[in-house]
């Protein structure tokens, strides 16, 4: 079963599990899109398809996300738009799509709190390639991982690392 783990927003990541094996991550795809007098970065829906249709994923399991504490209105709105963006692109190509919230996936996974703990546990499912999950701002593509990987447990089979 193929699996694609998704940590939403501009900054996310994606991550491709094939039965179990971790095959690829990737940033999330993003234009620049103008809003007043600074540049923005939005989702790229169409990038974004091109991926799903490469990897034929059996199903997308998206991190179920909402507004973080202190975080403006418009920077909510904005997060909630990149979040709506995958989740309906990979609908508007027939996909099959779960979604599952932070504190379920981490604590299934017994992921540490914070981006560090998601950075070290995939580091350590995946020591192969624990590179993708280094510099701090991978973070995104560490969480995209572990989706995947409580997607696999969830939806794919038995678990290969217990």
């Amino acid at each position: 079963m193929r699996i694609v783990g998704v940590d939403p927003g501009a900054s996310g990541a994606l991550a491709v599990l094939d039965e179990g094996l971790l095959k690829t991550v990737s940033d999330m795809p993003v234009l620049k899109i103008r809003r007043g007098k600074t540049d923005k970065p939005e989702v790229d829906g169409y990038a974004l398809s091109g991926l799903f249709r490469q990897w034929k994923p059996d199903i997308v399991v998206i991190e179920q996300v909402g507004g973080i504490p202190g975080q403006s209105a418009p920077a909510a709105f904005n997060f909630g738009r990149s979040a709506g963006a995958v989740e309906y692109t990979a609908k508007a190509l027939s996909l099959r799509v779960e979604m599952v919230a932070p504190v379920t996936w981490k604590k299934a996974l017994r992921c540490n709190e914070g981006k560090d703990g998601a950075r070290a546990l995939a580091s350590r499912l995946w020591p192969a390639q624990a590179g993708l999950f280094a510099r701090v701002k991978d973070d995104g593509r560490a969480e995209s991982a572990l989706v995947a990987e409580w997607g696999r447990r969830n939806f794919g089979g038995a678990n290969v690392f217990e």
